[in-house]
């Protein structure tokens, strides 16, 4: 059974090995900064051997939030692992009465825009060019937590 619990400054490593596995992924200074967030919240999932699996990153600001990654590891994709993390922040935001989560995901990450869709975010916008290495548009999504 995983366990799913606020990241903590021992998890750093472990996370930023994570996102060096993907696109535009953040260093363990950005990882250092993004706990520093007064309004940020950070969620992981560990094994019961306490490896770290994924984990996902939140700002807040009532009555919106914004989503700003969800990653897991390589190795443990299409297991869950995502969808429990987007699960539990979504549980939380809406108990706290927050109105809607959004976020920009590329527009050419097929499966995120299938993971993101499949739970209910729709998309309101397009910023072109915001990526880069590789060159890509955001997409900005956005989730109605009031239903």
């Amino acid at each position: 059974m995983h366990t799913l619990r606020l990241l903590r400054q021992e998890d750093l490593p472990a996370v930023a090995a994570i996102e060096s596995e993907t696109l535009s992924p953040w260093t363990l200074r950005d990882l250092e900064r993004e706990l520093q967030v007064r309004y940020g919240r950070q969620l992981v999932v560990e094994s019961p051997g306490s490896l770290i699996l994924g984990w996902c990153a939140c700002r807040t600001i009532w009555p919106e939030a914004e989503l700003l990654k969800i990653t897991v590891a390589k190795n443990q994709r299409q297991k869950g692992i995502g969808t429990a993390l987007l699960g539990a922040l979504l549980q939380e935001l809406q108990g706290q009465a927050y109105s809607s989560l959004f976020l920009e995901v590329r527009a050419e990450n097929a499966a995120a825009l299938q993971f993101y869709g499949k739970h209910g975010f729709r998309q309101t916008g397009r910023r072109p060019g915001y990526y880069s290495d590789p060159a890509d548009d955001a997409l900005i999504l956005l989730k109605d937590l009031n239903t």
